[in-house]
Parts: structure tokens; C-alpha cells; sequence
């Protein structure tokens, strides 16, 4: 891999961390999340399920930036992107493999294990009604995720600092 090459994989990782960013604002916004750390927990009564959708909403397209990462990297320097039925968790452990001579792995076990559960809520999310929602679920995950973005992305940050180091000088 080029230079070049490894600037434009960096950018667009920095590119989908924007995007987990606003994720963050907008629940922030609405008063879900306190300076992106702290959790207001969802009403005692339970919540609307326009609510839940709103949130579940905002939860799934946190994995789907996630995943967005794990594709690029697994598809311009793995050259491997996995298929068939399971392909979603198993680019997840992909990411948790050190490839020897290529690159570190990406995230550890335990940050995978984190992210686990927002892509097994993102399949619930795209396969139920919305008012099928569990606010207990919901409620689980929002608590989870101020910790889990900051894993994420202090590991690929790690991750990206290592491979711009083992990358050969003089490559365009």
C-alpha cells in the first residue's frame, strides 16, 4: 500500500468518526446523552415507540459507521472481505486478528464484544416493527454507548497511527 493509498483509507475512516460524532450531538441534543459521557436513562414509565425508534434509530446507524470502517479496511488492505450468511460477525473478528506482515488488528476483543451487541440490535432494528422495540434494550445500549464510541475510536486511532509507522518509506 502506497502512501496516497493509505491516506485516502484514513480519511475515509475519519470521515464515518464524523459521522458517530453527530450520531453522538443529535442524542446529546435531545437530551439522551449529557457532554457525550453522562446518560439521562429513558423515562421509568416507558417510552413512546416513536421514541424508541428515534434512539434505536440513532443506535443503528452507529454500527452501520462502524461496519463502514471495518469494510474499508477489510476490502483495501485485507483484500478479504468475508461472505455468506454470517459475513456481518465475522468482519467484526476480522477486526480483532493481528495479520501478520499487513496490519495490527483494529480493535481488541473486549471493544468487539461492545460492538457485538449494537450489530446484533441493528439486525432486531431492521427486522421488527418499531413498536416491537424493547425500551430495556434501548435503554441497555445508550448507557453502552458513550464508553463504546470512545473505544472505538481511541483504538482506531492506535490502529492508524501503527500501520502510517510500518508503512515502507518512499511510497507515493
Amino acid at each position: 500500500m502506497t502512501k496516497k493509498q493509505f491516506a485516502v483509507i484514513v480519511a475515509r475512516i475519519k470521515e464515518e468518526l464524523a459521522n458517530i460524532s453527530c450520531l453522538q450531538d443529535e442524542l446529546t441534543s435531545k437530551g439522551f446523552l449529557k457532554q457525550k459521557q453522562k446518560i439521562r436513562k429513558l423515562p421509568p414509565v416507558s417510552p413512546d415507540s416513536f421514541t424508541l425508534r428515534g434512539i434505536g434509530s440513532v443506535l443503528h446507524d452507529f454500527y452501520v459507521a462502524v461496519e463502514k470502517v471495518f469494510e474499508i479496511i477489510a476490502r483495501e488492505i485485507d483484500e478479504k472481505l468475508p461472505s455468506g450468511g454470517d459475513w456481518h460477525r465475522e468482519l467484526l473478528k476480522q477486526m480483532t486478528v493481528t495479520v501478520p506482515q499487513v496490519r495490527p488488528a483494529v480493535v481488541t476483543k473486549e471493544t468487539a464484544a461492545q460492538l457485538d451487541e449494537f450489530r446484533a440490535f441493528r439486525h432486531v432494528f431492521r427486522n421488527v416493527y418499531g413498536f416491537n422495540l424493547s425500551a430495556e434494550r434501548i435503554s441497555d445500549l445508550l448507557t453502552k454507548f458513550p464508553e463504546t464510541t470512545k473505544k472505538f475510536e481511541k483504538e482506531l486511532l492506535i490502529f492508524t497511527e501503527t500501520l502510517a509507522e510500518i508503512l515502507p518509506d518512499g511510497d507515493d
